[in-house]
């Protein structure tokens, strides 16, 4: 029997209570927005930073890429580990907990005297900087009903600015002043952004308590009782997988013929991803009158058209900007409308919801860049985008899925 043909009851978790008991101020949304894409943007520092770091402490280039490596595991961890606890505590201490880490562990980062020090900082840097997996949940509990996927999309704007922008302000700021100041500048603007959205945060309700060890042991029976959230991992998680091969490897496309491009050179191809920002508000808008599944199936096929346009991109820099462009602009229609979809099944375990789905994105994301590595030193970027595209391929195989599912539970609520 598929997942179509089971309609489950929806698992009974604690309730979350009131999310808040003072009215919203519309800047917390932006203020949100903003302090989702300083922290973000601490788990992708490193990625242009490589070569500074090997010049500077003494370290292969290809050694140095273990601090990537280390934050994007810390970020899993630090989702699996500390993003459930928004189901059953007050995420205002729960933030402050974590901003408070989050600076230390950039400061710890910034004095690095070894490799090794440096990777173990940012390993505990993706721990802890998990404040925007609190923060998206947050603001879908926060918004009215009918808005709720456009605050979701306007968040996820700034998370995903900051995972581009970083890319391209380290790679300057790194090139000018040197990687030190890269993990120093961070610190600041995580403290601030941070200290803002929690002096806008609305009083919240009392929540119910759970057991730590069964808030996590939740996590599986959530995932187990609700198909949606299975179609919406497995389709982001093969979309963000696709994502990451050609993403994580551009700067060596880019380094080879017939570009030579450097790595601050190579990193300002961020801003044409950042382009693709200014029509998320777009597909939350048109989530929220539509429903989420046109948005992901499109999503799906852009991912796909752009393992084509990458590829040609090898040898054509108009095409590469245009893979450039359809991928980030996917991503985050992605992420928008399966996020949307999991808090509308899901709203009194959004935080867990949540963790279920980001671990699946990030684990898939990490597979996808090791596999990429592979790829290229095998046979080049033609083997990297032909691995981007059997990933999409693979997320639109659950397309169908997904559609029944979402078609049945709309006539049972309709009846």
């Amino acid at each position: 029997m598929s997942d179509s043909d089971t309609l489950p009851a929806p698992p009974q978790p604690v309730p979350s209570g009131s999310a808040a008991t003072t009215p919203v101020r519309p800047v917390l949304f932006l203020a949100m927005a903003v302090c989702a894409g300083a922290t973000v943007a601490n788990v992708y520092l490193a990625q242009p930073l490589l070569t500074l770091f090997a010049h500077s402490l003494g370290v292969s280039s290809s050694s140095a890429g273990i601090v990537v490596t280390c934050a994007q595991l810390g970020y899993a961890a630090g989702i699996l580990f500390l993003v459930p606890l928004g189901d059953i505590r007050s995420r205002r201490p729960l933030l402050t907990v974590m901003l408070s880490g989050t600076v230390l562990a950039l400061l710890l980062a910034a004095a690095a005297p070894a490799l090794s020090i440096l990777a173990a900082a940012a390993a505990l840097i993706g721990g802890v900087t998990v404040i925007p997996q609190v923060l998206v949940p947050l603001a879908a509990e926060l918004a009215p009903p009918e808005r709720r996927a456009s605050v979701v999309a306007n968040v996820q704007i700034g998370l995903m600015s900051g995972i581009i922008g970083s890319r391209v302000i380290g790679g300057l700021v790194g090139e000018a002043l040197g990687w030190r100041a890269v993990y120093l500048l961070a610190a600041a603007l995580t403290a601030m952004s941070g200290l803002l959205t929690l002096a806008l945060l609305p009083r919240e309700g009392s929540r119910q308590a759970m057991p730590y060890a069964r808030l996590l042991a939740s996590l599986p029976t959530l995932l187990r009782a609700e198909p949606a959230l299975r179609h919406s991992c497995l389709m982001h998680g093969a979309l963000f997988g696709a994502y990451t091969t050609t993403w994580t490897t551009l700067v060596f496309a880019l380094a080879q013929d017939p570009y030579h491009y450097s790595s601050a050179t190579a990193g300002l191809f961020g801003l044409v991803g950042l382009a693709g920002a200014f029509v998320a508000p777009w597909a939350g808008r048109y989530i929220d009158r539509k429903g989420a599944a046109p948005i992901i199936t499109v999503s799906l096929a852009m991912t796909l058209a752009s393992a084509g346009s990458y590829a040609l991109g090898g040898r054509s820099l108009a095409f590469m900007l245009i893979a450039v462009l359809i991928a980030n602009v996917a991503v985050q229609w992605s992420q928008i409308a399966n996020q949307a979809r999991i808090f509308s099944y899901l709203p009194d375990s959004r935080s867990r919801a949540n963790t279920v789905y980001m671990v699946a994105a990030f684990l898939s994301g990490a597979v996808a860049a090791a596999l990429a590595s592979a790829c290229f030193s095998w046979h080049g970027w033609g083997a990297v985008c032909a691995l981007q595209a059997l990933l999409a391929i693979a997320g639109l195989l659950a397309v169908p899925a997904m559609r029944r599912y979402d078609n049945r539970r709309a006539e049972l609520n309709a009846a």
